[in-house]
């Protein structure tokens, strides 16, 4: 074919079969292009692609077009249905051709150099995913920009761009959305009450934005099933509304400004919450009292949520489900974390750091499933217990910048652990460095005591 060989495939896996040409059976003309990860070259005005006017599908994600801008002779390709070129290094803006494509249902552009502001795009009346994320656009989003003219969209990304303006009303005449990420701009404000509109809508992501005021609008947004506003300066106090969506998943609320405690409708239908992130919050007063209610959770984050009083972690222990527990930054009761407490007995990862825990949380032992666990910035002493080192899914311990002095048993207490990752920086050990298991792969001991020679174990590690 007169198209790859304009370029360099030297790179190409020649046996992925993902790859080729596609004809019409009926008059032999070439309708699909798909050639990923496979050239290099810049992509030229004079391409023999601009020549294959049947064409209905063009994938060329993944290759290396080097110092390309995408050439106007896109334009001409103008049955196309699907084109999908993203992660190629494109540079320049979008050319106004990209208009004649009014067939188009996918136009995929995403993790490329583009710049400029919103494309020109209202004739794509067909387009139902727009996928621009990681690029450079930056300027305002008018009221009057072509994207409020894609009324069949379902899916835009617009994420880690450079826009900066409030979000306009006109969002809401977007009514067939199913997606809406928004991530990572300069997008201030409120969000428009049109939002309200969007009622088809299962994800959306504002996260990382310069939003202001309160969430009530997402209350009519009742199939909603992700819903990311992470570092978004909302404030006030949770919604019960939010637990009493029916498919409402996962809620990611950190990096706020919000307060109070937490609101939870008396209804005999369970949340149906699998992943809620609450870190980073200033909230005060009784806010985890319904939280045992959330039956379903599998991943909880109340990290420096700055509570008036310690928490119990035998709270969670209804949570039978809960896999991942972040609780770093608080204070901790340290009668919960003995080993007559309670624990959700099925967790694999726990973050306790900077957690006012002056004993070693004993209550860890009874976790036959932990892989990871960070109990650094504490202010803990003595030994590192012996049976740490026999759960048997343990791969990575982080216990930073505490007081521990040394490891019970042997110096070859480690050797039959799985853990592949120990970072035991700035604390008080002494003596020999324990010989380190086979499976380890990174040993971060800096800020020690430690004397002798070193183990020929130690050869073994990424350190």
């Amino acid at each position: 074919m007169q198209f790859k060989n304009e370029f360099d495939t030297r790179g190409c896996n020649h046996s992925d079969y993902s790859n080729g040409v596609w004809c019409d059976k009926s008059t032999g003309v070439i309708t699909k292009l798909q050639l990923r990860a496979c050239l290099s070259g810049t992509l030229k005005p004079n391409c023999s692609l601009f020549g294959l006017h049947h064409l209905r599908y063009v994938s060329l994600d993944y290759n290396n077009f080097t110092s390309s801008s995408l050439p106007p002779e896109c334009g001409n390709l103008n049955k196309l249905e699907v084109l999908s070129l993203s992660s190629n290094g494109f540079l320049g803006q979008v050319p106004s051709s990209f208009s004649n494509l009014s067939m188009l249902s996918f136009l995929g552009l995403f993790n490329n150099e583009l710049t400029g502001s919103f494309p020109l795009l209202g004739n794509l009346t067909k387009l139902t995913v727009l996928e621009l994320s990681h690029n450079h656009f930056s300027g305002t989003l008018k009221p009057n920009s072509s994207l409020f003219e894609l009324h069949e969209l379902r899916q835009p990304s617009l994420t880690y761009n450079n826009f900066s303006s409030e979000l306009p009303s006109e969002f809401g005449n977007l009514n067939k959305l199913e997606g809406l990420a928004l991530s990572s701009n300069d997008f201030f404000g409120q969000v428009p009450p049109t939002f309200s509109n969007l009622t088809w809508l299962t994800e959306l992501y504002l996260n990382q934005n310069r939003f202001s005021g309160s969430f009530s609008l997402v209350q009519k947004l009742t199939k909603l099933s992700l819903l990311n506003f992470h570092g978004y300066y909302f404030s006030g106090t949770i919604h019960f509304s939010l637990f009493t969506m029916p498919f409402l998943s996962n809620l990611d609320l950190s990096e706020n400004y919000l307060s109070g405690s937490i609101e939870l409708y008396n209804s005999s239908t369970s949340s149906s919450l699998e992943s809620m992130y609450l870190g980073n919050n200033h909230f005060e007063g009784k806010i985890l009292e319904h939280i045992p209610k959330l039956i379903n959770l599998k991943n909880l984050d109340l990290s420096f949520i700055n509570t008036s009083y310690p928490i119990d972690v035998s709270l969670f222990s209804s949570l039978k489900s809960l896999l991942y527990l972040d609780l770093s930054g608080n204070s901790i009761s340290p009668a919960s974390l003995s080993s007559n407490s309670d624990i959700p007995p099925n967790l694999e990862i726990l973050f306790l750091s900077r957690s006012d825990i002056n004993e070693f949380p004993n209550i860890i032992k009874i976790l036959q499933k932990l892989e990871h666990i960070d109990i650094s910035g504490n202010g803990i002493k003595g030994k590192l217990p012996e049976w740490l080192w026999n759960l048997p899914h343990l791969s990575s311990v982080l216990i930073t910048n505490n007081s521990f002095s040394g490891f019970e048993g042997s110096t070859e207490v480690l050797v039959n652990s799985l853990v592949k990752y120990l970072d035991m920086q700035l604390n008080n050990f002494e003596g020999a460095i324990p010989i380190l298991p086979l499976s380890i792969n990174i040993l971060a001991a800096r800020g020690n005591r430690f004397t002798g020679s070193i183990p020929l174990s130690i050869c073994n590690c990424s350190c």
